[in-house]
């Protein structure tokens, strides 16, 4: 090729055209580089001034490191594009808001400024302000003092602001009232539940009848479409549990963990005897020992004119006698131990379990190897992935994709639900959202379509190829005569059922009595506790709550559930009295009035955005999180 161009450059016309070539280069090369000098760095504008992205960088750059920090991991696109939006959120509100402040002449004080950051308990070291501390941990968030002073600075103005616009906002008492009223109001009810159980089994009909009936229904005997896939992923948390951690980086990370968590405490979950003389104690201890119950032992004690205490999980300060704790923590679990002196008498006690408080260590090591599994897992996952893309965008099949790629595979024949031919969950890896994603990829592909990498949830990649579409199905009357007969016996017991419930729904109705009504079919009434809107009670299904809401007394409904028919009967409603329950009324004036003061303070914000004409670019934006 090069002995080709070498000759090709002997011709002279060719040397033109190489020339004016180079030319073209050498020009498109200023004018890339002219065009990048002039590019614009506004990722918004309010009222004419831009805001450059440099600033929105610096917010998203702390989103993100919090983010980390928490245990997160690394985010995904949607995550930081959220991040990314949030950061602007901010960068943008706290501009409006300054310029508001500026146009109202709202002023802060350097002293309010001081008062604001001495009391951060973060900044004190004894109960005082400590300079030192105070830049580490501005310094672990990445911020400068100016920045941090200047952020107090605007939210102490904008506390001042908001607190004389939002302070007379509150709800009006008539409103209050009718809520409260809607809330609180309680309603009680009669039950009579008619389970399906109690229905007696139909005798099992003529074939002609099961096919009549499995013609009318072929809905329920049809096989859903199911689809034969192969799938490849590429996800941390399924690549995770293969990694391996050095001992050495384990240790000094379970060692900074274990410096941070809070010390254990020691606990006992222990019964106890307490009886007034040693006679009946030695008793007491000779029947326990001998394997008799807790329960017996409760009872037994009593005889004695013993008392019975039962602890669950305490620490040695929260056992009264110190004599009885110290024999408590130093006694064998399982043991009946005693009789020991104490302050009130006689002790005779047996630990039923021990634990202590704070993280286990053997737990916590556990926790932290999975945390630096995660961690190399992700750094694995994205260093593979630009790999796996290549792979596919070459056309590689799916099961000839490379080995050290970190990729988990499987294939098999499922339906839209997720399920297998067996009606078992395919054994798709991974958490539920990844098999959801996955699964609704299956039914969206074509067969024959190229794999095409797909982000998945939690930092997650798949592709996948679909070989064979097999179409709904009506099965045979011959292959599904026992599930037809289960479902026309089913449909006999339900229908059974509802008779019995409307007829009696309809004596009530009509004026009977419930009980009477009730006793006449075999059921029992039960009274259901009082219920609101909001909380039903047991025994009453959550379905009828509101129908019961719209009803008056004496009058009766009925409603099917999983396990029969449930008919009920409004006996009563208590319209509550703010006056009698102070504490709940005032509960919800403080939350109406703090969501309407945040309604208030969203609508000043969203007019002064649109006041100051802000505008975003978002092809700037998008190229913070991507």
């Amino acid at each position: 090729m090069i002995v080709w161009v070498r000759k090709l450059l002997d011709n002279w016309v060719a040397r033109v055209f190489f020339a004016l070539l180079v030319i073209g280069f050498v020009f498109w090369g200023i004018s890339n580089v002219t065009t990048l000098i002039g590019s614009n760095t506004a990722v918004a504008r309010v009222d004419g001034r831009q805001i450059d992205i440099s600033v929105v960088q610096a917010a998203y750059q702390r989103a993100l490191n919090q983010a980390a920090q928490s245990g997160q991991g690394q985010p995904d696109l949607a995550t930081r594009r959220q991040l990314a939006l949030g950061a602007l959120s901010d960068v943008l509100r706290q501009q409006v808001m300054r310029d508001e402040q500026r146009s109202l002449g709202v002023v802060v004080p350097n002293s309010a400024v001081r008062a604001m950051i001495d009391g951060i308990p973060a900044f004190q070291t004894n109960g005082a302000f400590d300079e030192q501390k105070f830049d580490q941990v501005l310094a672990q968030n990445n911020a400068t003092p100016d920045e941090f002073i200047g952020q107090v600075q605007d939210d102490i103005a904008q506390g001042q602001m908001l607190g004389a616009i939002l302070g007379g906002v509150a709800p009006p008492g008539e409103l209050l009232r009718q809520l409260f009223s809607y809330i609180a109001e309680q309603r009680f009810a009669a039950v009579v539940n008619i389970p399906f159980a109690a229905q007696p089994a139909p005798k099992p009909p003529a074939d002609a009848v099961l096919q009549r009936f499995w013609q009318n229904n072929q809905s329920l005997f049809t096989t859903p479409e199911m689809r034969t896939a192969k799938i490849v992923i590429l996800a941390p948390a399924l690549l995770a549990p293969r990694e391996e951690v050095a001992q050495a980086d384990l240790d000094a990370a379970y060692a900074r963990a274990a410096a941070a968590a809070p010390p254990a405490v020691p606990q006992r979950s222990v019964q106890v005897i307490s009886v007034g003389n040693l006679a009946a104690s030695s008793r007491l201890e000779a029947a326990w020992k001998h394997g008799e119950s807790w329960a017996r032992m409760q009872a037994m004690a009593k005889r004695f004119d013993a008392s019975t205490i039962e602890l669950k999980a305490a620490k040695q300060v929260e056992i009264p006698s110190p004599t009885l704790a110290a024999a408590v923590f130093a006694a064998t679990p399982g043991q009946v131990n005693g009789p020991v002196a104490g302050t009130d008498g006689m002790y005779v006690f047996k630990v039923t379990d021990v634990s202590a408080t704070g993280t286990d260590a053997a737990a916590l090591r556990a926790q932290v190897l999975q945390s630096l599994q995660m961690q190399k897992a992700q750094a694995d996952v994205a260093q593979d992935v630009d790999n796996l893309q290549d792979a596919l965008a070459g056309q590689t099949p799916l099961d000839q994709l490379p080995g050290n790629l970190g990729l988990t595979a499987v294939e098999g024949t499922l339906d839209a639900g997720g399920n297998a031919p067996d009606g078992t969950p395919a054994p798709i890896p991974g958490g539920a959202a990844l098999r959801a994603a996955i699964v609704k990829a299956v039914f969206a592909a074509h067969p024959g379509d190229p794999a095409q990498l797909t982000n998945g949830p939690d930092g997650s990649y798949f592709a996948l190829t679909v070989s064979k579409v097999t179409p709904p199905a009506v099965r045979p009357f011959a292959q599904a005569r026992a599930d037809v007969l289960s479902a026309w016996t089913r449909q006999q017991v339900v229908r059974e059922a509802e008779v019995q419930a409307a007829a009696l729904m309809h004596a009530v109705n009509q004026g009977q009595k419930l009980a009477d009504a009730a006793k006449a079919i075999g059921q029992d009434v039960s009274m259901t506790q009082g219920f609101t809107r909001a909380v039903p009670p047991a025994g009453l299904p959550a379905q009828l709550v509101p129908v019961l809401f719209t009803m008056q007394p004496g009058q009766a409904t009925m409603q099917q559930t999983a396990s029969g028919f449930s008919v009920a009967v409004l006996v009563n409603s208590v319209q509550p009295d703010p006056a009698a329950d102070p504490a709940d009324y005032a509960r919800l004036q403080a939350a109406m009035t703090k969501q309407l003061q945040n309604d208030a303070g969203e609508s000043l914000l969203n007019g002064l955005q649109a006041r100051d004409k802000v505008s975003i670019d978002q092809q700037l934006l998008a190229q913070i999180y991507q």
